[in-house]
C-alpha cells in the first residue's frame, strides 16, 4: 500500500489535471466573492460601539482566482465573483413579522414556474443580481471530494459522529488546523481506506464555544465523490445534517432557527480561506440585546469578524435568529439551529442543527412529507425576497405575502402532506415535533429539498442507535413502480404512509418507508428524479436530514 505522502502527491497531481475543466463538472472547485466594504461597524477585535448601521459597497465581475483554499497539497481551484451592492440597514424592531394570510377553496392552483430562468434580485435598499440556479440539469447534488465539518454547541455531553459514504473503495484524508491542540489533533487527523462507508467518531472537545474564535473545523478530502453527514448523539437528544461540498459553498446565507424555550438559538461559520471577512446582519424575533465583546447588538445590527482557514465562530442568543443574513468575502460554511429546544412546550428538548444551503441554490417548489409515529410537522417558510406564495394542505390553497427574510409557519399532522409554490425562491425547513401522547420522538430539524433539487440516486448511512428510522420519498407517480431501495422493490409492509399530490399537471407520490440502520442506496430504474428525507426517533429524541438540499 502506498504511503500517505504518496497518496497525497498522486491525488494532487491527478486533480491538478482537472482544475481547468470547470465545464466538465470538476467537483473540487469553489466559488468566492470579492468585495470592497465600507461600514460603520468594525471588526469585533476593534471593539466597535456602533452596531446598528452599515453601508456595504461591492463590485461585481466574474474572475478566476488560482489561489488554493486548501493548504499544502490541496488541488482546489477557486472561482471568485464580486458584485456591486449598496445597502443601508435600518432598525426594524417595530416592524411586524406576521404575514397576511388568506384561506381559499381550490379553484385554480397557482404554482411556481418549474421552467423558470435565471432571476434578477431587487429589494428595497439593495441593488444586486442573484443568478439563481433553478432548473439546471446536472445531478451532482451534495456529493463532492472536499467538505468542512463542525459541531455546534450541545447542551450536554454527546457523541459526535461523521458518516462518509461512497459508491466504491475510496481513500479519505481527515485533517485539522496546525494550531489545534496536539492531543485533539492526533485523535482526528488520519488517512483511511474505506470500502463504501465509514463512521468516524470525533472527540467531544471539538464542540464549538460561543463568542470565541477557535480552530475547530474538520476537513474531509477524498479521492472520489462521497456524501458526508454528521450526527450528534446522546440519549434523549440528537441531531443530524447533510454537509455541503467545498465547491458549492458560497458567500451568502440566511439563518433558520427557532424561538428558544429553554436555551439558545445558534449560528456558526467556518472559513476555508485566510483573511475571510464575514458580516452578520441580525434578524431577531424579539429585539433583545445580544452582547459580543461588551458591545450590544439588536435587530438589524451588523457584526463583522475576520477568520482564517480552519477558524470557526459561533453566536448564541436567547431569541429566534431566523432571517439573519451571513455574507462573506470568500466562500464559507454556515450552520444554524438550537443547542437544545422544546417546541410547542411538548416533550423534552432536542439538539437542532443544519448546514445552510447557499442562497443561490434555493428552490421555489416543495413537497412536504409527514413525520410518522403520530408526530406533527412544523413547516417554516423563509422568504429570501419579498414574495407571494401558495401552500396547499388537503387540497385547500392558502396564499401568503412575505417580506424579505420574514417567515411563515404552518403545521401538518402525521397523515397530511403539503405543497409550497412561491414566485421567488424560499427556504423551507421542517421541524418534527414530539409524539402527541407518548414520549416517543422529539424535535428534529431538516431543510427540505425542493422539487428542482431532486436526484435520481442517493447513497447514505442511516444512523445507528434509534428505535425506528424512515426515508420519505417524493416522486412522480408514473415512476412509483420503478423505485428501488438497495436494488430491490419496496415491500408493502415497510410502507407506513402513502399519498398522492397534484403539482403542475403532474401527480406526485409521497411515501414514508421503514428502513434499517446502515448503508442505504435508493434509485429509480427509469432515471426519474425524487426527493429523499431520512428521519429517525426513539424515546425523547429524533433526527432528520435530507439526501440533498442543493440545486444540482
Amino acid at each position: 500500500m502506498e504511503s500517505p505522502y504518496q497518496f497525497i502527491e498522486r491525488l494532487s497531481t491527478k486533480l491538478d489535471m482537472c482544475i481547468p475543466s470547470f465545464e466538465n463538472n470538476s467537483s473540487l472547485q469553489t466559488f468566492a466573492t470579492s468585495e470592497v466594504v465600507k461600514t460603520t461597524t468594525k471588526d469585533v477585535s476593534h471593539e466597535s460601539t456602533t452596531p446598528t448601521t452599515t453601508e456595504v459597497q461591492r463590485t461585481s465581475t466574474p474572475r478566476a482566482d488560482q489561489d488554493s483554499t486548501l493548504e499544502n497539497n490541496s488541488s482546489l481551484q477557486t472561482f471568485a465573483t464580486s458584485e456591486v451592492v449598496q445597502t443601508t440597514t435600518k432598525d426594524v424592531s417595530h416592524e411586524s413579522t406576521t404575514p397576511t394570510t388568506t384561506e381559499v377553496q381550490r379553484t385554480s392552483t397557482p404554482r411556481a414556474d418549474q421552467d423558470s430562468t435565471l432571476g434578477v434580485h431587487t429589494t428595497t435598499g439593495v441593488q444586486s443580481t442573484r443568478n439563481y440556479l433553478s432548473d439546471q440539469n446536472t445531478t451532482i447534488g451534495s456529493r463532492g471530494k472536499g467538505f468542512v465539518v463542525l459541531f455546534m454547541k450541545h447542551y450536554s455531553v454527546s457523541t459526535k459522529r461523521v458518516y462518509i459514504t461512497s459508491d466504491s473503495a475510496v481513500q479519505i484524508n481527515i485533517s485539522t488546523s496546525e494550531n489545534l491542540d496536539s492531543t485533539l489533533k492526533n485523535q482526528i487527523d488520519k488517512m483511511i481506506d474505506i470500502p463504501s462507508s465509514q463512521l468516524v467518531t470525533i472527540p467531544g472537545a471539538m464542540e464549538l464555544n460561543s463568542f470565541q474564535k477557535e480552530v475547530k473545523s474538520i476537513y474531509i478530502e477524498s479521492s472520489q465523490d462521497v456524501v458526508v453527514t454528521s450526527n450528534t448523539y446522546r440519549s434523549a437528544t440528537s441531531g443530524s445534517t447533510t454537509h455541503i461540498p467545498l465547491n458549492k459553498l458560497s458567500t451568502e446565507y440566511v439563518v433558520v432557527s427557532t424561538e428558544p424555550t429553554l436555551r439558545k438559538s445558534q449560528l456558526a461559520v467556518a472559513a476555508i480561506a485566510d483573511n475571510t471577512w464575514i458580516s452578520i446582519t441580525f434578524k431577531m424575533r424579539r429585539n433583545v440585546p445580544l452582547y459580543i465583546s461588551g458591545n450590544a447588538f439588536y435587530n438589524n445590527s451588523v457584526f463583522n469578524i475576520t477568520l482564517h482557514r480552519f477558524e470557526t465562530y459561533q453566536i448564541a442568543h436567547a431569541t429566534d435568529l431566523t432571517g439573519t443574513v451571513i455574507e462573506s468575502s470568500s466562500p464559507i460554511a454556515a450552520f444554524s439551529g438550537n443547542d437544545c429546544n422544546k417546541l410547542e412546550s411538548i416533550g423534552a428538548c432536542d439538539h437542532l442543527i443544519e448546514q445552510l444551503p447557499p442562497i443561490v441554490s434555493v428552490d421555489k417548489m416543495y413537497i412536504i412529507p409527514p413525520n410518522s409515529d403520530d408526530r406533527d410537522t412544523l413547516i417554516r417558510i423563509t422568504a429570501l425576497e419579498s414574495s407571494n406564495l401558495t401552500y396547499s394542505i388537503y387540497d385547500v390553497d392558502h396564499t401568503v405575502s412575505l417580506e424579505q427574510y420574514h417567515t411563515f409557519d404552518t403545521k401538518i399532522s402525521s397523515n397530511q402532506t403539503c405543497f409550497i409554490g412561491s414566485q421567488k425562491p424560499v427556504l423551507v425547513t421542517i421541524f418534527g415535533l414530539h409524539h402527541v401522547s407518548s414520549r416517543f420522538g422529539d424535535p428534529s430539524m431538516t431543510i427540505v429539498p425542493g422539487v428542482n433539487q431532486y436526484l435520481n440516486y442517493y447513497k447514505i448511512v442511516v444512523p445507528s442507535g434509534y428505535t425506528k428510522s424512515y426515508v420519505s420519498i417524493m416522486m412522480k407517480y408514473s415512476s412509483r413502480d420503478f423505485f428501488r431501495i438497495n436494488g430491490s422493490q419496496i415491500r408493502t409492509e415497510d410502507i407506513v404512509f402513502e399519498s398522492s399530490l397534484n403539482v403542475n399537471n403532474f401527480t406526485y407520490n409521497i411515501r414514508v418507508i421503514n428502513v434499517n440502520e446502515g448503508e442505504l442506496t435508493t434509485s429509480t430504474v427509469d432515471g426519474e428524479r425524487f426527493g429523499l428525507i431520512c428521519t429517525g426517533s426513539s424515546i425523547d429524541e429524533a433526527y432528520g436530514f435530507s439526501g440533498n438540499s442543493l440545486l444540482p
